[in-house]
């Protein structure tokens, strides 16, 4: 084993846990795959290749385009591109695909803290969800985007409402940050989760852009030392949320495909900002997007109560299988 490989597997060891053993061909004991790095400027790249032999993936180039397959899972990543693809779901990346001579690369920032905790949900760290913040964003005096008469924040208050409801039913505690038309500071948002020790934040809105433009998106925050979705300035200094990193990579990957899935909207992927309601909390959290206010078609559903339940009702699943994966493993006596 090369000093290379070797430096990269303690890295991976003391960083994330990883323990993936696979059998070697004459049935002696389990031997981890090994991942070669390289550096890049400042940025240290993993072999692609190397990657998908780890989880035990077929891996093909055809073009500008690599792709991991499994019986579960097919990813999809595009030389030069920050997007890729994991099961049907976009997914951006902090860092491009790069490129060593005819081998692609992928970041191991984006290996460690979005494609692992996606791909291996049972190195999560274990934590019980019960207690849960949900955040309807705006309120009182700030509206929100406008369109045609809907206001953003009737729409998140309606869809927080829903959701609280279904959220209870299965035995969660729900508290929200605004139960009315009234006005909430980002500041107190943040200030309500943190106070009461909440295991989950969720902040509700609904964008505005161009006319023609579509879709949901879902944010968690900007990991350290990598730029923001859309950015290339580096986030040289750490947040509160990064604690949750590996956590809200799965947190926001199972709540949009959940989401896609029961209302076949147009998916903008899984993305990642700063924003203060995300940033400061000490808790697992998201800032989802239910759709354009400003797009005619996207406006009329989501005014609609058929439209609201759906996503409520999408949302509600994903923090289940989220409980689930978190969930602390029994003590043995």
């Amino acid at each position: 084993m090369t000093l290379g490989r070797l430096f990269i597997l303690i890295l991976m060891t003391v960083l994330t846990g990883l323990t993936f053993p696979a059998s070697n061909a004459s049935g002696a004991a389990p031997v981890r795959p090994s991942i070669r790095f390289v550096k890049q400027g400042k940025i240290t790249y993993l072999y692609l290749r190397d990657v998908a032999a780890y989880y035990g993936m077929r891996y093909a180039i055809s073009g500008k385009t690599a792709t991991f397959t499994s019986v579960y899972s097919r990813l999809m990543f595009t030389l030069d591109s920050r997007i890729m693809t994991l099961s049907g779901v976009r997914v951006h990346l902090a860092f491009a695909i790069s490129r060593q001579g005819t081998e692609y690369l992928l970041s191991i920032s984006d290996f460690q803290l979005l494609i692992d905790p996606i791909l291996r949900s049972t190195a999560l760290p274990r934590r019980n969800i019960r207690k849960i913040v949900l955040d309807p964003g705006h309120g009182g005096k700030d509206v929100g985007a406008v369109a045609e008469g809907a206001l953003e924040k009737t729409i998140n208050l309606q869809i927080a409402t829903r959701l609280a409801t279904k959220l209870r039913q299965r035995g969660y505690t729900v508290v929200t940050t605004r139960g009315s038309d009234t006005a909430v500071s980002l500041a107190q948002r943040t200030k309500i989760a943190n106070k009461w020790g909440a295991d989950l934040f969720i902040s509700l809105h609904c964008n505005a852009a161009d006319a023609s433009v579509s879709g949901l998106e879902i944010f968690s925050a900007t990991w350290h030392g990598t730029p923001p979705t859309g950015d290339k300035v580096l986030a040289k200094d750490r947040c509160p949320a990064n604690a949750f990193d590996r956590e809200n990579a799965y947190l926001t990957y199972t709540t949009q495909k959940a989401l896609l899935d029961a209302t076949k909207a147009t998916d903008r992927g899984i993305k990642r900002r700063r924003f203060s309601v995300i940033r400061d909390i000490t808790c697992p959290g998201m800032l989802i997007e239910m759709g354009f206010i400003s797009n005619k078609a996207e406006r009329q559903l989501l005014q609609q109560a058929n439209r609201q339940d759906a996503i409520a009702h999408a949302i509600a699943d994903a923090v289940d299988k989220f409980r689930v994966a978190l969930a602390p493993k029994p003590t043995r006596r």
